[in-house]
Formats: C-alpha cells, structure tokens, sequence
C-alpha cells in the first residue's frame, strides 16, 4: 500500500519546473499515481528489481529496435507492477509512439510523460526526491505526533476510552474497540458526536458472532457494512497481544473518507491500546489470584489461615457474620487430553462464563465473589439471612445455569448447591454440600443443578466418613443378590429396584419388565429366599431400598463389585 502522504503525484511531479517542458502523452487518468521514488531503466530487465510507485525514466532508444509488442509488453508489466509512471525521452531516437502503445497505456490509465531531450535525467531525479522526502519526512513527523499524542494519554494513566478520544481528533470518524478478552466495547462519545453507537455494537456483534473466526482476523482488513439504511466501508486493526489477537479497532467511514494516513494513524494506536488490555488482564488475573488464594484459607482445615483469611474479608466486602452459600459448577472433561486444542477452546469459555457470571453478580446486584479454580468455578453468595437465602437460592441457580448453557450447549457440566450457613468460618460446609451434591447428581442421575437440600436421605449416605459402613452394609445385604444376577444371568435385582418403583404394584411390576404376573410372584419369592429378607417385613424393605441406594453410590466411586 502507498500512502498519499508517503510520496507526490503525477499531476504535482508535472507542475515542478524540472518537468516545464515535459508532457504526459498517454494514460492521462493516472495521473495522481503516488511516486516515491525514481529510477532509470537501461534495460527492460530492470522490471525485475522496481518496486511499487516508482516513476521509470528511460530514452527510446531501445524502441526502435523492439518491435510494438514488446513495448506493449513492457508497459503492460510496468502497470502490473504498481510503477507511478514511466517518463521516455523520445526526441531525437524516434518520431513518436505507437498508436497501439498510446492507447494501451489510455486503457491501463498508465501515465506516459514525453520527456525533454535537453534535460538530463538526474535534473529530473535530484528535486523530485528532494519533494518526495520533504513529504516522507512531514508524515514520519505526523505520525509520530499521534504516537507522542497517545502515549502522552497512556503516561498521564489515561484509560482506552481517552486513547480513543485523542485518536478521534485525527481520524474524525466513529471508532469502536472490541475487546474479546472481557467481552466489551469501549467508545468515546462527545456532544458533537451525532452517531449511533449502540447500531454499530448491534453490527459489530452480528460480524464476530456469527462467524467465530472474524475474531481471529489478525491484518488490517476493510470491508463494507450496511448500518441501517447506508452502506459504509468499515477498517478494521487486529490488537495483539502476546502473540494473540485480543481485540479489534474498528472505524467507520461515516463523516468523511478514511485516509492511508488515517490506518497508519490506527495500526500505530493498536500496539498502544494492546498495552492497556495486557495491564488490564494482568490485573485482573493478579485480582483473581488473590481471591483464590483468600477462598482456599477460607476453606482450609488450618485454622490459622482460615482466621487470617476472616480478617481480610473486608477486602472482598464480605461479612464475616453473614450467612453463605456456595455454588459450584463442575466442567465436564468431555475431551481427551491429546485433544489439546479442544482442551484449550474449552478453557477460554470458562473464562468467559467466569466474566459473565461476574457481570451478572453487578448487574443482579448480588452479593459475593467468584472463584475459578481447574476444572471448577466456586460462587460465593452473602445472604442477609437464612430465609433470604432460601428463598431465592433457586432463583440465582437457575439463572446461573442459563448462562452456562449459553456457553456450554452440551450441557457438559454440573451445579451442585450447599446449604446456606451462618459466618464465613462455616462456608467450607456449603462447600462440602455443594460438592456431595454434584457427586450424587453425577452419579444418581439427577437434574443438571442439585440442591443439596433436595437429596432426602443422600446428604446422609453420601458422607465419606461412613463409607466403611456403606460397603458393610452393602455386602450383608445385596450383594448376594448382585452375585446371584451375575452367575446365572437373571434380574433379581432389576425386579427389587422396580418394586420399589411402583409401590409394590405388581400389575405395573409386569408391565414394566414384559413379565408374567406370575413370574413376579416368583422372583419376589427368590429375592427373599437368596438375600433372607422378606420385603412384606417394614423393616427388611427398609434394609433393602436402602442397600440399593448405597448401591449406587458405591458404584460411583467403583467401590461396588458388578
């Protein structure tokens, strides 16, 4: 790309007094081509070696050998080659071009200038360098006013919104920067501004939403955008930061033509704003490690740091006497390990909803914090009291899983919900709930969020210290059963879990299981000759539905033999 600042035309190369007596003879419609440099061609193999903008001065002495194809052909290759213009002393080696070259060069819009014979080409040479570096040198110097400019804003402790509100005065026309990282836009406003923000986020949002890989762009592209009832070209810079497009600037060609300067102006912004978004993340990853950090003391066995944790509650706006619940959500690894780019898509989400549950803890004006740690994300609630919690616990739940499924479709992950207590030293016991309550919703099949609350006589076998009973239990009283159904390839206990499931109906037992009446009758009698419990007795049917919830559990944890 040549910048019009970058160089000088034609038409102001044609008004310079080293071209008085020069005039262009064909491809008048290029004659604001950019020349940034000139060179002298010997040889037509010089094509070679030139680079886009130069003006080609040469003598046609070379003509009156080549025949006209080859000089279309030169002039065919010098326009493919982005050169400004080519400029031939015709005087005193021919008459005239070719009517086939003039117009060819028309066609091409391909400026051909007549040069003077008497003047010698480093008379020509010398002040149009001395022009084009006098320009170079005024744009080298504008654009590192906006640098200065900018950075003076970065130094002052200025945030993105005033780096944007400095970049407009240069650029003059809506600029929008979309950081993907927290998923936000920032813009700067003024009373003059008479635009439309919020239908460009409405746009912009449509552009990276519906194809994820718009957020990868990573070079400056242009494109044009319908923003209601006018189609206007649209630049956008990719912000990098550590080797990752983190956002993008984005500038509308609203109020007046966005210039090659106006993009050098905005790619030298990137790399300043890309500075502010790595502080930013970097604060808030130091923030979050923080919170870690003071969420595991909290939950820690060791007293001392759980006290020293309570002390710094104030930190967090935290009350050390409030009553709290804990929300936690398991992320599923539906991914194998060697997938690892699956792994790391996966992570990124879970950054997201973190940021999105963060958003909805302000927007909600909850109370608490939010906490990321492997595979898990801990939601730390403050209640005004126990009622208070109970009562819209599950209204918070259920809008925290929406926002999951909005990231999740799959529906890869699990809520567990602990019970409220009182005091920030009590909080690692909804934390314990909210974990039991993910294992048995795991395990057992429950609905995607578990309420610890709703797990009836769960919340008692599910604890870890009676897993040595449970399995005690368990072998006395099923396992014969779970061998029996093993060994001769029947469905003992398939027929003792639908019992159960029916209330001991045995019309809807037959139903259930495609089995004759009578066929029940005599599984139920082998059920109890094999475990020695006679289901019409209250508390061995007790014994037995017990021993089948344990069952699971056992399974669960691979504690149970199948």
């Amino acid at each position: 790309m040549i910048l019009k600042e970058s160089g000088i035309t034609i038409r102001q190369a044609m008004e310079m007094e080293c071209m008085d007596k020069c005039k262009i003879i064909a491809g008048h419609s290029g004659i604001d081509n950019i020349i940034t440099r000139v060179n002298i061609m010997a040889d037509p193999d010089i094509l070679h070696w030139v680079s886009e903008g130069e003006l080609l001065l040469t003598t046609a002495y070379s003509f009156r050998k080549d025949d006209i194809e080859l000089q279309k052909k030169l002039i065919t290759e010098s326009s493919k080659k982005k050169l400004a213009g080519m400029g031939i002393k015709i005087y005193p080696y021919i008459d005239g071009l070719s009517r086939e070259v003039i117009d060819l060069a028309d066609h091409l819009g391909f400026p051909i200038i007549d040069l003077y014979y008497a003047t010698a080409f480093t008379d020509i040479m010398t002040p149009i360098f001395k022009e084009i570096f006098n320009k170079q040198a005024a744009l080298l110097q504008k654009v590192e006013n906006v640098h200065n400019d900018l950075m003076g804003v970065v130094l002052k402790g200025g945030s993105v919104k005033e780096i944007i509100k400095t970049l407009k005065q240069t650029i003059k026309n809506p600029i929008l920067v979309r950081d993907h990282y927290f998923d936000e836009y920032i813009y700067h406003m003024d009373r003059q501004d008479g635009c439309d923000y919020g239908k460009l986020i409405e746009r912009s949002n449509i552009f990276f939403e519906s194809n994820p890989e718009n957020k990868k762009i990573d070079a400056k592209t242009e494109k044009w955008d319908q923003v209601e009832d006018r189609a206007m070209r649209k630049v956008i810079i990719p912000i990098i930061v550590k080797g990752n497009v983190q956002g993008h600037i984005l500038v509308w060609e609203a109020y007046r033509e966005i210039s090659n300067f106006d993009k050098v102006a905005l790619e030298s912004a990137s790399p300043i704003i890309a500075l502010e978004f790595l502080k930013k993340s970097s604060v808030y990853e130091v923030e979050h490690r923080y919170k870690v950090e003071f969420f595991e003391s909290l939950i820690s066995n060791d007293e001392k740091r759980k006290t020293a944790a309570v002390s710094r509650a104030n930190i967090y706006k935290l009350d050390s006497n409030g009553y709290y619940t804990v929300i936690q959500i398991c992320l599923l690894k539906i991914w194998g390990q060697e997938k690892r780019k699956k792994q790391e898509t996966a992570d990124d989400l879970k950054a997201r909803l973190i940021l999105n549950l963060e958003k909805a803890l302000i927007h909600e004006q909850w109370h608490g914090m939010i906490i990321g740690r492997e595979d898990k994300i801990s939601i730390l609630t403050l209640w005004h009291g126990e009622k208070d919690a109970q009562q819209k616990i599950r209204q918070y739940g259920n809008k925290i899983c929406r926002l999951a499924k909005e990231l999740f479709p799959e529906n890869n992950f699990v809520m567990g919900i602990g019970r409220p207590y009182k005091g920030l030293e009590q909080v690692y016991k909804s934390v314990r709930d909210a974990e039991r309550a993910i294992e048995a919703g795991m395990l057992l099949g429950k609905e995607q969020i578990v309420y610890f609350e709703d797990l009836g006589v769960y919340k008692i076998l599910c604890q870890e210290s009676l897993r040595e009973e449970l399995c005690s239990f368990y072998q006395q009283t099923l396992l014969p059963l779970v061998e029996y159904d093993q060994n001769k390839n029947t469905e003992l206990v398939k027929t003792l879990q639908i019992y159960f499931e029916t209330n001991g109906n045995l019309k809807k037992m037959s139903e259930l299981l495609f089995t004759h009446y009578n066929t029940i009758l005599y599984r139920i009698q082998r059920i109890k000759q094999i475990t020695g419990r006679d289901i019409d007795n209250a508390e061995d049917r007790f014994n037995l539905e017990t021993a089948l919830k344990i069952m699971k559990i056992l399974r669960c944890s691979s504690q149970a033999p199948f």
